[in-house]
């Protein structure tokens, strides 16, 4: 028996690290401690009052606390209260335009519970309540619809007297 002098060269497994590899597994590890060093500071300047909270300070000089001020309705202010339309142009006997009166206070609350009239000369205009007194923001809401074209200027009075503001619609 005759040995063969074949030289068998034997694969070799042992793979050595891929520069691709090694960068990817470094840019991770960067991207993480980058992310770690963001959280300990968004975490420290949330704590840190500061920069983000109120720079007000409460005095405690041990007095009794105060009762909290409860504001109630004032009487109608005619020239804070204020009519509203939409749309301002209609089709004439097709149409409705929704008026809106807010009546309100001397510090722009809405009184509530008050009887707002609509007016105008027109016998051609009519008017159709929606609500029949104001609610708790102090508004009324009516739908008109003319029988006849032209320019229509609405008045609102509470309690028998005009508010300052009109409103001007026109049916077409």
């Amino acid at each position: 028996m005759q040995e063969s002098s074949q030289e068998t060269s034997e694969p070799n497994y042992t793979k050595e690290p891929s520069n691709k590899n090694s960068r990817t597994v470094i840019i991770a590890l960067i991207l993480l401690i980058i992310f770690v060093l963001i959280l300990i500071l968004f975490l420290y300047l949330i704590r840190k009052p500061a920069l983000f909270g109120s720079f007000a300070q409460v005095e405690n000089s041990g007095s009794t606390m105060t009762q909290p001020t409860v504001i109630t309705p004032q009487s109608v202010s005619y020239d804070n209260s204020y009519l509203f339309a939409s749309p301002l142009r209609a089709a004439v006997s097709v149409e409705r335009v929704r008026i809106t009166a807010y009546i309100l206070d001397g510090q722009g609350m809405g009184v509530s519970g008050k009887q707002v009239t609509l007016g105008n000369a027109a016998t051609s205009l009519h008017i159709y309540p929606i609500t029949l007194a104001t609610d708790d923001s102090g508004r009324a809401t009516f739908d008109i619809l003319s029988d006849q074209a032209g320019l229509f200027t609405i008045e609102a009075s509470v309690d028998g007297k005009k508010l300052d503001q009109k409103v001007t619609v026109s049916f077409n």
